[in-house]
């Protein structure tokens, strides 16, 4: 789940930094921008709005030397962008996967459909907004449901209080996503309990189908993303047609830091409202606690005394947070990392609402940083561990996983032709190549998204292998121990799964 556990660097950060109070009344506006980034982004020195190269050059030594799986940071002040950095092996042209900041987008689409008379707001109840199919056989407490109670996590579901979601993974694994949703139990009255729930939002993505007679992905195109000039987007759908509305959406970071711009100017692009000022004001009120340190507005998340401050999060370190005590916009991605360890130079490198004195040595400094960072590793010679030949391409079965591996086999060949193979339980197969060398080795997969791959020999035998999905979030270690014709995997992912071992046979011979 995308709860956040204690405030993420761009909340903390600026909050240090902010008004005592924020608001978006009178002069605490924003300024609207001089240039509007439609198009392209205007590009500024840290120093010409107020901010300070040494410390941001500071952060991204800070993070290539300890190694933090963070993928992407942006910052945009004053309407223009002061930090665009970009972690080997992922690269600006690649969209990420956004996870649970998808929930804001969506709370975004139930406003522009409301504005547009296509939805009737958070009053509505969910089942004037469905189609009579999927809300046959609701239960008569499902039926006071409305719209703001799925936008402020207040459905009354019971779902939302266990690790792991299971409720959007049993979801998942029906027919009708939608009408399972709707059917979930319930253990509160609707508007009065806060529980996390992933399918509220795909249940909020259905009423946006509904009412619209379009997708949410289709809605988007038109009236969100095609104003702001986003172009390079994938969001899947379910057999229905509706799009996943928890999570999955993929943006490039630059595309981000738009719908940032967007809600900090109010839903004001250019000349004209693409969103309308009523509804980012609703969007971002403390509607509910949602945990001790954080309240939740509609599909936003806002940090506890500090008013003003708000933000879209994702597992993983995916986040837009806005600022508009500072004029300013936050964009991380990631593979599972604390935004804070960033931050913190961050936080120090605002110094002054006025443009300071250039700072051509230090500007220097973080134009090798930001080179740095996007480098890949020095080549290197692959480890001299001898490889038994009867390893190269045996497959072995896999006990039963969290993960949905089903199988696992490693082929080793000719440099650069290394490959690891896993059959998942949905039939499909992975297939990544490896790199020896120290670098990654990078594969396109479904949907345009990018994958990389490594791996290296320890001397007591045992085989790591690095499977960063980048684009998707989620970078696996996998240590793996041959034995005999067995072997076993220790797998860690910090974002989802943790630390799981995994025991395999080798698959006989026919």
């Amino acid at each position: 789940m995308e709860r956040p556990r204690r405030w993420s660097f761009p909340a903390l950060a600026m909050a240090l930094v902010a008004p005592a109070s924020i608001s978006f009344a009178g002069d605490q506006v924003p300024p609207a921008p001089a240039h509007w980034p439609t198009t392209h982004w205007e590009m500024s020195s840290p120093e010409a709005q107020g901010m300070s190269s040494a410390d941001l050059a500071d952060g991204l030594q800070f993070a290539l030397a300890k190694n933090l799986n963070v993928h992407s940071v942006t910052v945009v002040r004053n309407g223009v962008i002061v930090l665009d950095a970009y972690f080997h092996p992922y690269a600006p042209e690649v969209r990420h996967d956004v996870a649970s900041v998808t929930k804001s987008v969506v709370s975004m689409l139930v406003g522009l459909a409301t504005d547009r008379g296509l939805l009737q707001g958070p009053e509505q109840s969910l089942v004037s907004s469905l189609p009579t199919d999927v809300t046959a056989g609701a239960t008569d407490v499902a039926k006071t449901i409305r719209l703001g109670d799925l936008l402020s996590m207040r459905s009354g579901f019971d779902c939302g209080f266990k690790r792991g979601e299971p409720e959007l993974r049993a979801m998942r694994g029906t027919e009708d996503w939608a009408a399972h949703a709707l059917r979930l139990p319930t253990l509160a009255q609707p508007g009065t309990r806060f529980g996390y729930c992933s399918p509220n939002f795909h249940l909020l993505s259905a009423a946006i189908s509904s009412g619209t007679r379009m997708s949410a992905l289709d809605f988007a195109r038109q009236h969100l993303f095609g104003p702001l000039g986003i172009t390079d987007v994938h969001w899947p759908a379910d057999a229905r047609g509706i799009s996943h509305g928890w999570g999955d959406l993929q943006l490039r970071p630059t595309d981000m830091a738009k719908l940032g711009l967007l809600m900090l100017n109010e839903g004001r692009w250019a000349d004209h409202h693409v969103l309308s000022e009523a509804w980012v004001e609703t969007s971002v009120a403390h509607h509910f606690r949602a945990n001790e340190d954080n309240d939740y507005g509609l599909g936003w998340w806002m940090p506890h005394r500090l008013p003003g401050l708000f933000e879209a999060v994702g597992r993983g370190g995916q986040r837009i947070s806005i600022s508009p005590g500072n004029n300013m916009v936050v964009v991380t991605t990631g593979g599972g990392f604390e935004p804070f360890d960033i931050g913190q130079y961050i936080l120090k490198s605002v110094r002054s609402n006025a443009p300071l004195p250039p700072d051509p040595a230090n500007q220097s400094r973080l134009d090798e940083a930001l080179r740095r960072i996007a480098a890949a590793p020095a080549h290197r010679s692959p480890a001299s561990a001898t490889v038994p030949g009867r390893l190269s391409g045996r497959v072995y079965e896999l006990e039963e996983n969290a993960l949905g591996l089903r199988s696992f086999a490693v082929e080793f060949k000719a440099r650069g032709a290394n490959a690891l193979t896993l059959g998942l339980a949905n039939g499909d197969t992975l297939v990544q190549p490896l790199g020896l060398d120290g670098r990654y080795r990078i594969t396109t997969v479904e949907g345009g998204a990018i994958s990389a791959g490594r791996a290296e020999w320890f001397e007591d035998g045992r085989l790591r292998i690095e499977l960063n999905r980048l684009s998707r979030i989620n970078r696996f270690v996998l240590d793996v121990v041959f034995r005999d014709r067995d072997l076993e995997l220790v797998v860690w992912e910090p974002t989802e799964f943790g630390t799981l071992r995994v025991r395999g046979t080798a698959r006989k011979q026919r």
